[in-house]
């Protein structure tokens, strides 16, 4: 068994998805086959803490002050950490990438396909596969209430994650890969494996 690579494969969802779950999964596959690396984004440069802080509610952020931040801590990943790693022949998974800022942060007369655009335009990779984790954003509440308590970061509301998971709908592609978020940990994990053995191991 051999996987095609380097190879660069992305997780997205709305908070709650089982998206992180999914990307660890896959890494753990793929380590033990081919070297890999996993990624998450927000980073922990020093645009990626500030971000934190601001998706927490910790200190205010304009849209456009958390898009540009997006844009910096994202120019940081892609020069040391996926291009680097990409250029060894890694498998690379990033949990969150600029397909979460587009559905994320769109809004006010920017469009989620202008975001998406945004980022091409940089110069960042596009990545062969995106696993979208889909789920009822009600589901998704229910689980990060059990994972957080009232511990919500600034999106964490029905309405908006109702809107974030149409924004990400909307700029669906055929790199897309769209994945049931309501299936068990381990059957949306055979949902994964079954589309990345098909497109992307030989052997």
């Amino acid at each position: 068994m051999k996987i095609k690579t380097p190879l660069f494969i992305v997780f997205e969802g709305i908070d709650g998805a089982g998206k992180s779950t999914q990307a660890n999964l896959l890494f753990s596959f793929c380590r033990a086959i081919s070297p890999a690396v996993l990624l998450q984004e927000p980073t922990n440069s020093q645009y990626g803490k500030l971000l934190r802080k601001m998706l927490k509610g910790e200190i205010p952020g304009t849209r456009d002050e958390l898009l540009d931040l997006f844009i910096k801590d994202r120019a940081y990943d892609v020069e040391h950490n996926i291009t680097p790693s990409l250029s060894k022949g890694y498998v690379v998974i990033v949990d969150r990438y600029f397909y979460s800022t587009a559905a994320y942060q769109a809004g006010d007369g920017i469009k989620p396909s202008d975001i998406v655009r945004m980022n091409i335009e940089r110069g960042f990779p596009v990545p062969d596969r995106v696993y979208f984790i889909d789920i009822e954003p009600a589901i998704a509440l229910e689980r990060i209430h059990r994972r957080s308590g009232d511990n919500k970061e600034i999106f964490e509301t029905l309405q908006t994650l109702e809107t974030i998971r149409k924004n990400y709908l909307s700029i669906a592609d055929s790199t897309f890969a769209v994945i049931q978020g309501s299936l068990g940990v381990e059957d949306m994990f055979q949902e994964v494996l079954k589309d990345f053995e098909k497109h992307f191991v030989t052997g």
